[in-house]
């Protein structure tokens, strides 16, 4: 039996999510949750748990047939508890018992929450807390003006506080039907909404709170506007700027690629197009919510989105990928390296060796992960490539979206996204952190002889 508090805080991470996927299964496979009263098929349960805890949003039933109420506030829930982490939730129910926290759950949700290190977290979760109910309420209440009209008082309000849940966990979970939102392609109330809260969840707890402390200050006159930029932390207007970047170059090659394909943007107005456009480039950021038929995508356009998945959103946010900053990191070590500059310089900042390290660790191991997914998918399936690589990069970048594929999975194949999809969530080097045992010595200690390797 393993004890929970000798755990490292990698291993608590992924026990976490193992622990809320489990149960989730559970009560989405009994006859309580589903409409017609019977028992989910398990790995369909098994899948639907861990799509939603991981906040991916693929999914191998249809939500709005085959659960009822009960089944979709579990569901949404798994959302909530997946996108925030089970740890915050935890942490938030120690507080309230002993108003501390030890410093081993503060390193443990230094790790969760991805940041650089141990502070008043007491603090940082309350206001994680706060302006996560906070966002989704906003959401909520917008989002439902168009859905009581549509559905009435009580299922419309329901479905707007699962659309908020959903876009601001980055999960892409609705109860809309098959199609996600492609029938609100035409309403800027939604489809803003839902853009808005993608990008809210995927920006980042630790960029909120810098942007709001620095506003704070300009308001009340302390900092002045020309300050205001330079103010911000090098993180934060790292991620504001590759956010920024990815999502207008993305609308643009979506909105180019897809202008006559008269199967998706082709009969939209220009502004809807250039709404759309928008709209799959924020999602594809790990949300999974679309406004237009992605069966009907010319190759290209799905080639483009591929990637943009693969990057994904932000660090301590709701979002997948491999992240924005170690995207961007990497790109810029790379041309460093061309230009033949011995520093990797961002903003007038140089950049710790250890940090581009580990951003090519990370989009490695990510990188071979992938590989592995496609390799097998390609075994047990007999779909087309592109059809099962769009579905890989999918499951492990936690976005949800699919060429078709999801539906037409055989049970091994289910199995093989369920688990790129954990380890999608709980992120590549938590899983490997997890699973090796800390050595006795501090290999970095040891000095070496040196050797030499010719590359390229």
């Amino acid at each position: 039996m393993l004890n929970f508090k000798k755990m490292s805080p990698a291993q608590k991470i992924a026990a976490s999510f193992l622990l809320v996927i489990l149960c989730g299964t559970l009560l989405l496979m009994l006859p309580i949750s589903n409409v017609d009263g019977n028992f989910m098929n398990p790995i369909d349960a098994l899948f639907s748990a861990t799509s939603a805890t991981c906040v991916t949003g693929l999914s191998t039933i249809n939500v709005s047939e085959q659960l009822n109420l009960f089944g979709q506030i579990v569901l949404m829930l798994l959302i909530q508890i997946g996108g925030l982490g089970l740890m915050t939730f935890m942490a938030v129910f120690l507080l309230i018992i002993k108003s501390r926290l030890s410093l081993n759950e503060k390193i443990v949700m230094k790790e969760m929450l991805n940041q650089e290190h141990v502070f008043n977290m007491k603090k940082f979760i309350v206001d994680i807390l706060y302006y996560t109910l906070f966002f989704e309420t906003i959401g909520a209440i917008l989002l439902s003006i168009p859905m009581i009209e549509q559905y009435g008082l009580f299922d419309g309000s329901f479905k707007a506080i699962f659309l908020a849940v959903s876009a601001f966990c980055n999960a892409g979970f609705d109860t809309l039907g098959s199609t996600s939102l492609q029938a609100y392609a035409d309403q800027p109330l939604i489809c803003f909404t839902i853009m808005a809260l993608i990008v809210l969840g995927g920006l980042g707890f630790a960029v909120w709170f810098d942007v709001r402390d620095k506003l704070v200050s300009l308001v009340k006159g302390k900092l002045a506007w020309k300050k205001f930029r330079r103010s911000l932390s090098l993180h934060t207007k790292l991620v504001l700027f590759v956010t920024f970047l990815l999502i207008v170059s993305g609308a643009l090659f979506i909105v180019v690629f897809e202008y006559n394909n008269s199967a998706t943007l082709g009969n939209m107005p220009f502004p809807q197009k250039i709404m759309c456009g928008l709209f799959e480039s924020i999602s594809l950021r790990t949300a999974g919510f679309t406004s237009i038929n992605y069966g009907a995508l010319q190759s290209q356009t799905s080639l483009i989105m591929m990637v943009l998945m693969f990057i994904g959103g932000c660090p301590g946010g709701t979002a997948g990928g491999i992240k924005t900053t170690t995207f961007i990191i990497l790109v810029i070590y790379i041309i460093g390296m061309l230009k033949g500059s011995k520093q990797t310089v961002v903003f007038r900042r140089a950049i710790e060796e250890s940090i581009v390290i580990r951003a090519m660790g990370i989009f490695f191991l990510n990188l071979v992960v992938l590989f592995v997914g496609v390799l097998l998918l390609c075994i047990i399936q007999s779909q087309d490539f592109l059809s099962i690589a769009f579905e890989c990069v999918s499951a492990l970048a936690t976005v949800g979206s699919s060429l078709g594929l999801t539906g037409d999975l055989e049970a091994l194949g289910k199995l093989v996204i369920i688990c790129m999809m954990y380890i999608g969530r709980i992120g590549i080097s938590t899983l490997v952190l997890s699973m090796m045992r800390q050595r006795s010595f501090d290999e970095n200690k040891i000095s070496l002889p040196k050797g030499n390797i010719i590359v390229g």
